[in-house]
């Protein structure tokens, strides 16, 4: 098939892969997706061969492990097209067969899809032909597009009774945590924790604000909470490198200027603070994107590996507009591009079953209204800055902001010190704001105290 068009017809190489690797682990996966799946929901030529090797594994009531299925591939004389190697890194592919419905799903979604196109091929090679008349034509296309529309996957609804147990074990689960304990991982932040009973698995918060007021700071220090609570961080910025990241958490955990650490200029006590500094990070769980990760395929299959491998909890993207779809998105719109990556970031977030934050560039609009001079002119972040970056509001479970009055003239010490976060949107809990100190010299948020009570 010509290559720029087996570009265009859907399929999800990525769900091919899942569940081929999902059957070879478990043959009981096997078992119930072959009664489901054909060989035509594969679009991939040599997924559809390994595929057609474990449906007749599974007819012969045989283990489909990959050494097994390489046997059947042999025995189909299939072997010059599929090695080990092809198997292997199917199975190796994988974060956890928990989520493999999921990618069944898709696989039904996208042959569906490709059905709907070779029919409007053939309905438009019928038209042209002339041979049909119009009854027969239109009764031919009927017939057709009905299989389809009959091959659609419903939904099936859950029954009140049979949900409401569970949710009542959840709410006693949560009745008898320790005083203090939080239902999600802690923020790092009281204050926060307050409004939003720490991250919660499955969600996706948003902390957006305008450059320069700290908003990759913060969440490395959100970061570095949770580290020290044991659980392991995976922080891709699309903006700092590694060095740049950690001469950050160097400063936040030493408190020595971050432009000393930049340039080398430390005293002997200021390089023991260093060194203390260091071995606190050392002990975090903490994981920096090495290689620069630029779109959302990629970024979900590292994720997958580290939940497989029992190494991820919590999930920071510094910052969402940076973050393309994938390797063939780049000419797309940056409103559907962010669209489709908060979607893609919330859906990620249920499918790990972690939290996740995502940062977030503002609309020029709330720029326009703290350039104005207008008197009564609301000069905070509002839900509506929000809009000219795709469906963020509707796809994120918590909206955070942060904003910082402008103060010049004040010096920098007061200048860089009172910022408010506010807590936009919060589909669990309440809304409001609080209010944080930013150390700028050392990339630190700390609760805010009044001059009287610093004295």
């Amino acid at each position: 098939m010509n290559d720029s068009l087996s570009n265009k017809i859907p399929y999800s190489a990525e769900a091919e892969n899942f569940v081929l690797g999902a059957m070879m682990i478990d043959t009981r996966l096997a078992n119930e997706y072959c009664g489901r799946l054909v060989e035509d929901h594969f679009f991939i030529d040599n997924n559809k061969l390994v595929f057609r090797a474990i449906n007749n594994l599974r007819l012969l009531n045989q283990s489909t492990d990959a050494v097994k299925v390489y046997e059947e591939i042999k025995r189909l004389n299939l072997q010059e097209k599929i090695d080990t190697n092809y198997l292997y890194e199917l199975v190796e592919s994988i974060p956890t067969i928990v989520n493999a419905e999921t990618y069944v799903e898709v696989l039904e979604e996208k042959e569906l899809e490709r059905s709907l196109y070779y029919e409007a091929q053939q309905i438009s090679k019928r038209v042209l032909d002339g041979n049909l008349e119009i009854q027969e034509l239109l009764a031919k296309t009927e017939a057709e597009m009905g299989d389809i529309f009959n091959r659609q996957r419903t939904t099936p609804l859950k029954a009140v009774n049979l949900a409401t147990e569970g949710v009542l074990s959840l709410i006693e689960k949560n009745r008898n945590r320790a005083e203090g304990d939080l239902i999600g991982l802690d923020t790092g932040f009281k204050e926060i924790n307050e409004y939003t009973f720490g991250f919660q698995n499955g969600e996706l918060t948003i902390l957006a604000a305008r450059p320069g007021i700290g908003k990759s700071a913060l969440a490395l220090n959100m970061a570095s909470a949770m580290c020290k609570g044991g659980h392991h961080v995976a922080f891709f910025s699309l903006e700092m490198g590694i060095d740049q990241l950690l001469m950050r958490q160097f400063a936040a955990h030493s408190g020595i200027n971050l432009k000393k650490i930049k340039t080398g200029d430390l005293t002997e006590s200021d390089t023991a603070k260093l060194l203390v500094a260091k071995q606190m990070i050392d002990k975090y769980n903490l994981y920096f994107s090495d290689l620069t990760i630029d779109n959302l395929e990629d970024l979900k299959v590292t994720c997958r590996k580290y939940k497989r491998e029992e190494k991820l909890d919590f999930i920071v993207v510094d910052y969402l507009q940076l973050l393309t779809l994938d390797k063939r998105s780049k000419g797309m719109s940056l409103y559907e591009n962010t669209s489709r990556i908060s979607r893609g970031l919330k859906l990620l977030a249920r499918e790990l079953n972690v939290p996740i934050l995502a940062l977030s560039q503002l609309s020029r609009e709330v720029e326009k209204r703290n350039s104005s001079n207008q008197e009564g002119v609301n000069k905070k972040p509002m839900l509506s800055d929000l809009r000219e970056s795709g469906s963020i509001e509707q796809d994120a479970d918590v909206v955070m902001f942060l904003h910082r009055e402008d103060t010049k003239g004040d010096n920098e010490r007061i200048r860089n010190r009172k910022t408010e976060l506010i807590i936009a949107k919060n589909r669990q809990g309440m809304t409001g704001s609080c209010v944080l100190s930013f150390r700028g010299d050392c990339s630190l948020f700390v609760p805010f105290k009044k001059e009287s009570e610093e004295e």
